[in-house]
């Protein structure tokens, strides 16, 4: 399987249906039981390819060499990402620009990081283009 071909279309069908998901919890739902819910079934499905990939024999092996604080942050962040956009849906958050303006914020930051950590480097259209999604944030959320 050419993971370089797929990752692009399976991280955008996978955030279309991400927030289509979100945006469909009934409001008496419990927060953490849809979260919860969530993750049996992506556990579910990881155990599920691991079986059909022959993976799961290496599966012991695997865990041993794990590095367990990425993991342990990751389920960290994507429990917070999970609540923090059930709940902007909850409070009134528009359906059409939370996303926008959460993913502008997260571009920023993740430019700024790149360049100030990992040593990466911006070309003068890469700011331009910063400033334009930081204006465009502004646009969107102008009432």
């Amino acid at each position: 399987m050419n993971w370089h071909t797929i990752s692009l279309p399976l991280i955008v069908v996978s955030i279309l249906l991400y927030h289509l998901s979100q945006k469909s919890i009934p409001v008496g739902a419990n927060p953490l039981i849809a979260i919860a819910t969530a993750y049996v079934v992506a556990l579910s499905l990881c155990l599920g390819v691991l079986l059909a990939t022959g993976d799961i024999m290496n599966s012991a092996e695997l865990l041993r060499n794990q590095s367990w604080v990425p993991a342990v942050l990751l389920g960290v962040a994507a429990m917070g990402i999970e609540l923090g956009f059930l709940y902007a849906y909850r409070t009134g958050w528009r359906f059409s620009t939370t996303a926008i303006t959460t993913g502008s914020f997260v571009m920023v930051a993740l430019a700024l990081i790149g360049v100030l950590w990992y040593k990466e480097e911006l070309s003068a259209l890469n700011v331009a283009g910063i400033g334009l999604c930081a204006l465009g944030v502004v646009c969107i959320n102008l009432k």
